[in-house]
């Protein structure tokens, strides 16, 4: 369903990610891991519209997708959230999942600046869904109250919901275990098989805890300075020399 080839991304003299190939077919939940700095963010930034890359392709159900605007590629099924949480902090928690489930209803700038019966009866619909939405992920309880009062594991759960009131295919989640202590963590494990399997999307991961992703991904990419260096199962790529070095140097 998703597919990069051969994608590199140069800023001036400096290439962040040189020759990046993968696959992310439909149901899968996949990872792309390595040290800071490999280039892991920038992959999901060319993916998803915020770069344009320097060469090579990015390939939606075979068509490419590479330079096209970010919120043309959030309209052809491909979500995100980022490394550093970005709600609007100021909204409640409705008001933020309403944000995303507008680009679903579409509605016109007449019909929302006059506030016509077709814009009330989109906003009724999308209110309805964000509502939905909560409710599957335990949060309606908070539907009222202002995203920045949420505690920070609930706040995560906020942004990956908002990305998938945009009705995504595939969902990009980058490092969304990020802060989280051993029991949030396994939480959130738990919390992505579910919405893979409730809300039926591919999903490509970026992830420092090695706990995560070997215990939710079915396959695993390795980047290190922008090179893909393995990929495979996650047993394989625990025990592949390259990765070990990655990690933790070589003497």
């Amino acid at each position: 369903m998703l597919e990069t080839q051969g994608a590199f991304m140069r800023f001036g003299g400096l290439t962040a990610v040189s020759d990046f190939s993968i696959t992310v077919s439909e149901g899968e939940i996949v990872g792309l891991i390595g040290p800071n700095g490999a280039g892991k963010t920038t992959a999901f930034n060319m993916i998803t519209g915020l770069y344009a890359p320097s060469k090579g392709a990015v390939l939606l159900d075979g068509k490419n997708i590479a330079g096209r605007p970010a919120h043309l590629i959030t309209e052809a099924g491909i979500a995100r959230t980022f490394q550093n949480i970005r709600l609007f902090h100021e909204m409640t928690v409705l008001e933020n999942i309403m944000v995303a489930c507008a680009l679903r209803a579409k509605p016109g700038f007449l019909e929302t600046a006059l506030h016509l019966p077709s814009y009330q009866a989109k906003e009724k619909r999308s209110k309805a869904f964000a509502r939905e939405l909560l409710a599957s992920v335990g949060l309606l309880e908070n539907a009222d109250d202002p995203a920045v009062s949420l505690p920070y594991g609930k706040q995560r759960r906020l942004e990956i919901v908002r990305a998938l009131g945009t009705g995504p295919r595939i969902l990009l989640l980058d490092e969304p275990a990020a802060g989280m202590n051993p029991q949030e963590s396994r939480e959130l494990m738990d919390f992505i098989r579910d919405i893979q399997g409730r809300f039926k999307v591919a999903i490509l991961l970026i992830e420092h805890h090695m706990q995560v992703v070997m215990g939710i991904c079915a396959r695993l990419y390795v980047l290190d300075y922008g090179v893909t260096i393995a990929q495979g199962a996650p047993e394989e790529i625990r025990k592949n020399q390259k990765v070990i070095d990655a990690y933790l140097g070589v003497e």
